[in-house]
Formats: structure tokens, sequence, C-alpha cells
């Protein structure tokens, strides 16, 4: 696909691994919708950087954990129609974690909240989108899964991993729903160093990099590099894009 000119929404689009993604998207020519629920001054500050690239961008809010998630998601595509007219990409690539010490510790709220944001509230904005999409011949889904949704977690994380491999298996299901004119993939990122690593401990850090067979963490940048491919490859759909250094080898 010819991505020049072409629209863009990311969801979690403001921080971290979404605001890279949204940078190579933009300096690949893209106008850019950047999706944020709290982080307001970071997605505007986003988009003040894709606007200085020379394309267009807008921030758009939405709550993707509220009990409200489904109006939430289609007002969220409904902005980006009035402002840009068109969507042809949309990366779902909100996130949230809970860590807990022990298994007894993680509560019935907190398992909802990281699965309403990984698994509900991307097929629910894939299914807004779609209809947009498809008023300009089609269009493709950007799922951000992880290698906590490929491989197993233990307490810690047992949420966030149940529920990246729930967005793992939405994203095989929505291509065989919705092809041919709409492929779905996604990108399964391995331990990046982002703001989420600010609770961790140095040699936390360090360990998680002398796993991986490239022993380092995995780079953002790389990553991002990975959405621009998919986005650009008219020949792949239901494909989990693995961009980890190694560690799930």
């Amino acid at each position: 696909m010819d991505i020049q000119g072409k629209v863009v929404l990311i969801t979690g689009g403001g921080t971290g691994l979404g605001r890279v993604i949204a940078r190579h998207l933009a300096q690949a020519g893209m106008h850019v919708a950047v999706g944020y629920s709290r982080s307001e001054r970071d997605a505007f500050e986003t988009v003040t950087m894709l606007q200085d690239l020379g394309v267009k961008a807008l921030a758009v809010q939405a709550d993707l954990n509220a009990p409200s998630v489904v109006t939430e998601s289609k007002r969220m595509v409904e902005d980006v129609a009035e402002h840009f007219g068109r969507l042809d990409l949309l990366i779902n690539n909100a996130g949230t974690t809970r860590f807990v010490s022990q298994i007894e510790a993680l509560t019935e709220v907190d398992w909802d909240t990281v699965l309403n944001v990984h698994t509900k509230a991307p097929f629910f904005t894939t299914q807004a989108a779609v209809p947009l999409m498809r008023q300009n011949g089609g269009g493709h889904v950007i799922n951000t899964a992880s290698i906590s949704g490929i491989r197993a977690s233990g307490a810690s994380n047992i949420a966030y991993a149940v529920s990246k491999a729930g967005t793992i298996h939405l994203t095989k299901c929505l291509a065989t729903a919705l092809g041919p004119d709409i492929r779905v993939n996604a990108v399964a990122p391995g331990f990046m160093e982002t703001r989420w690593n600010d609770t961790f401990s140095a040699a936390y850090i360090q360990a998680a990099k002398q796993q991986a067979p490239l022993k380092q963490a995995t780079r953002l940048e790389d990553v991002a590099a990975a959405y621009v491919m998919l986005a650009r490859n008219e020949s792949i759909t239901g494909q989990i894009i693995t961009v980890d250094s190694g560690l799930t080898l």
C-alpha cells in the first residue's frame, strides 16, 4: 500500500512505542491521529512533533477502559472521520498492566482493566473503523501484541500475558473475518526500555537484556519499523511479527 497521504489512528500514540510509531509513519508521509486516554500533554506534544515533520496530526481522547468503551471507540473514530475524512490504518496500541506479587493479589477490577484495554477495546475500535476504511476501498489494522502472549507468564504478570494472547488470536480471527479488503496483523515486541520500566531495578533490567541472544533490550526504533513494513505490505495478513532480540527462541 502506498501510505503517502493516508491516515492512521494510533491508540496510545502519545507516549512510548506509540510515539515512535507515529514519528516513523509521519516520516513516511502519513497523517496521524494520536489517540490517548489520560496523557493529554504527551499527546499534544506528539502532535506538535508530527506537524513539524510536515504532516497533519490530531489528538483524540478516548477512555478504552470505560464502561462505555464501545461508545468511546466509536466517537474516537468519528472524530478522525470528521477531521481527516478517511481512515486507512488503525493501530491498536493502547496498553496497561497490573503487577502483583502473588496470584491472590490480582483483583477482578485489575483483570477486567487489562482485558478491556487489550482485547475488548481493539475489537470495538476495529468494528467502528471498518466502515470508514471501506469507504475508500479497504485498509489495515495492526495490533500491538507482546511476547508475553506467546510464552507463559507467572503470577506477577498473568493478566497482561493472557490479554496479549487474546490480542494475538483476535488478530487472526479479524484477519479471517475482514479479508480481502482489510488486512489485520500484529507486532509482538520483546522487552523494551520505556517508562513502564521506571519501577524496575537496574539489576532486573540488565537481567532481562541478558536473557535475549542479542543481549540487549528490543529497540523501539526497530519495533516501529515493523509497523511501517506491515503498513506497506499488501500480501501479509493474520501474522504476528515478533521483534524481541531473540528472546522467544
